[in-house]
């Protein structure tokens, strides 16, 4: 029941995490000039999300077991939450606020 939600939410990783990427590509080679900070934080960085998207996409092609944890997730969230929409709500929101953060890091390494 949770199937098509939990398939929904890992896309929506999947995508923030490649945006995040490519906000951090374009910093590092187009952006305005960098401190030594930058300069060693956003390959780190760059690399991280690299690791995060092969395995986001090799756990979606693969076994599926990232949507079958999402699906796991929701289910237990709706037990715990009482209502279904209870428990999409936070997983939009979970899915948001990560990706949100993981947009933020880019930029905040470039103010350093």
């Amino acid at each position: 029941m949770n199937e098509r939600p939990a398939r929904l939410g890992a896309w929506a990783y999947l995508l923030l995490t490649a945006a995040t990427l490519v906000i951090s590509v374009y910093f590092f080679f187009f952006g305005p000039p960098k401190g030594n900070i930058p300069l060693f934080c956003l390959p780190i960085w760059m690399g991280y999300t690299v690791f995060n998207m092969i395995k986001s996409i090799s756990d979606m092609i693969g076994r599926r077991q990232r949507i079958a944890n999402f699906t796991r997730m929701l289910d237990r969230w709706e037990d715990a939450l009482g209502k279904r929409r209870n428990a999409l709500l936070l997983l939009a929101f979970m899915t948001l606020a990560v990706g949100g953060i993981k947009i933020a890091v880019p930029f905040i390494l470039m103010m350093l």
